[in-house]
């Protein structure tokens, strides 16, 4: 699913008009089409449609034609400047007319109270308001007599659902103008709007369903941003294929460098997670006071201890990829050994926790060896890494990444509600993941399963996308029957999961 911004939708817009000399008016049509299906007319008959002048207030006239024609009872609203109506609005306005379906005029020059008052009486009659005041366009604070319909709807309405974004909202940047529709649904248009991305206007969007208007996709690439919500097809031409000529061989030799005193479950949870997810072989290098604890639970994998020099330099060097930091203290130690695993490794190496925290001060670490790394730090490692507050990089998540990513020429795994996955160039959003699996270990789950896949030979950005939607897959089944989803019922789960995909690869 492609993510889109109010420049690209209108970039897109005009590509098919000049461009491919597709009429607006059909693009119009085939939004009023596609957005039916979404509106429950099997469940609701009364609808009040409240459109302004733009052509977002187009789709809304022709969804009131299309809900009259299914034999529903629609009362239609016009808000704005009634002689600024774009083209192809009046079409749909003069085919309204035509059909006797009375619009009533809400202009901004000339209404008064009784005007509000009956759209007001008539919200509170309907089962459902749509709203298609403002399109993706709308960038200027709401005021005037917009504001007191918005605050009307919000007011009164039953079910609020918007036409490719709730008015009110910068489809950019998520910035609420003013004030906003509260939807309950948001049917858009070809993108997941970018400013949809930002937590505070979650409680404005509501349900999102992203419909193709017919648009054409080699258009569609033309004009392409590069970012996307993670699919699960997407991961699952992605995976490794296990069929019945696989070997242990085929699917990577992985090393995991965790745990410290205090910290042996960092150092479990990491390694498991990656033999769990399907390396062919998995060793664990930590402490030597904490190796006996761990290689008890780690029936499958092996372990390793850093007095073992000359086994450990082999490791690093025959690896197919390494996971390194969780549960490895933020020490100077930590540090050396991260720049000697950098050293002597030709592998990607994915690095978390007190593995980021070490090299804060160290930055240019990432540079040396850029084009292998992969980092996954949460909002507070983010923070530590650039110096600024979270709350910044919480309200520039994307560009934050993004810009992180490019200048080191590494790929960024950013933590969080809709996990961020960049190598500066391409960007996806992780749909999958949630509360219950907010607790302690979940970051070393995932650690191992990034270091699996890409061990198993899955291109490192492929790898980081696939195992961070299958990891945020499994919390959401699980959640279902569990109030708190730990790592450990993660890794548990990750062998059926995996299957499910694998059957799929092969149907």
């Amino acid at each position: 699913m492609r993510i889109g911004t109010s420049i690209s939708t209108k970039k897109l817009d005009e590509a098919c008009v000049n461009e491919y000399k597709i009429p607006l008016i059909v693009m119009m049509e085939n939004a009023v089409l596609s957005t039916i299906k979404h509106l429950d007319v099997d469940l609701y008959n009364k609808y009040v449609i409240v459109s302004g002048v733009g052509n977002n207030g187009g789709d809304g006239l022709g969804i009131a034609r299309q809900l009259k024609a299914r034999g529903k009872e629609v009362k239609v609203f016009i808000v704005g400047n009634i002689e600024k109506i774009t083209p192809c609005s009046k079409i749909n306005l003069d085919i309204l007319q035509a059909m006797d379906i009375s619009c009533s005029i809400i202009d901004v020059k000339a209404y008064d109270s009784n005007d509000l008052k009956e759209l007001e009486i008539q919200i509170k009659n309907s089962h459902v308001v749509v709203d298609c005041i403002f399109g993706t366009g709308l960038e200027r604070e709401i005021k005037g007599i917009f504001k007191d319909v918005i605050n009307i709807i919000n007011k009164n309405k039953n079910l609020v659902y918007s036409i490719d974004v709730p008015s009110g909202i910068n489809a950019t940047t998520g910035k609420i103008l003013g004030i906003c529709i509260k939807a309950d649904k948001t049917i858009s248009f070809e993108f997941y709007k970018r400013g949809f991305l930002k937590y505070e206007i979650k409680e404005f969007i509501g349900e999102i369903v992203v419909e193709h208007i017919g648009i054409p996709e080699n258009i569609l690439k033309k004009y392409d941003d590069n970012e996307y919500i993670i699919s699960r097809d997407f991961v699952k031409n992605n995976i490794k294929d296990k069929n019945k000529f696989s070997f242990k061989s085929d699917f990577g030799k992985v090393t995991i460098f965790a745990g410290s005193r205090g910290f042996s479950g960092a150092a479990f949870i990491a390694s498991e997670a990656a033999i769990k997810s399907g390396s062919g072989l998995v060793t664990l290098v930590c402490d030597e006071e904490i190796q006996d604890i761990v290689s008890i639970k780690l029936s499958e994998g092996m372990t390793a201890n850093y007095k073992e020099e000359k086994r450990v330099k082999k490791l690093i060097e025959t690896s197919n990829a390494i996971g390194f930091g969780c549960g490895m203290g933020d020490t100077d130690l930590t540090l050396e050994r991260l720049q000697y695993v950098l050293n002597n490794s030709n592998c990607p190496v994915i690095i978390d926790a007190d593995g980021l925290n070490v090299i804060k001060n160290n930055i240019d670490i990432l540079k040396k060896y850029s084009n292998r790394i992969i980092i996954t730090p949460h909002l507070g490692e983010m923070s530590r890494l650039i110096g600024r507050p979270i709350s910044y990089i919480k309200e520039n998540r994307i560009d934050v990444a993004q810009e992180f990513a490019k200048e080191n020429n590494i790929i960024i795994l950013l933590k969080g509600y809709e996990t961020i996955i960049t190598d500066g160039k391409t960007t996806y959003i992780n749909p999958t993941g949630n509360s219950a699996m907010a607790n302690g270990g979940m970051g070393d789950c995932l650690l191992g399963m990034i270091t699996s896949f890409v061990g198993q030979g899955i291109e490192i950005f492929k790898a980081t996308v696939c195992a961070t939607y299958i990891h945020g897959y499994v919390g959401d089944i699980l959640s279902k029957n569990k109030y708190t989803v730990n790592a450990t019922d993660i890794i548990s789960k990750i062998p059926s999961i995996m299957n499910e995909f694998n059957i799929e690869i092969n149907l």
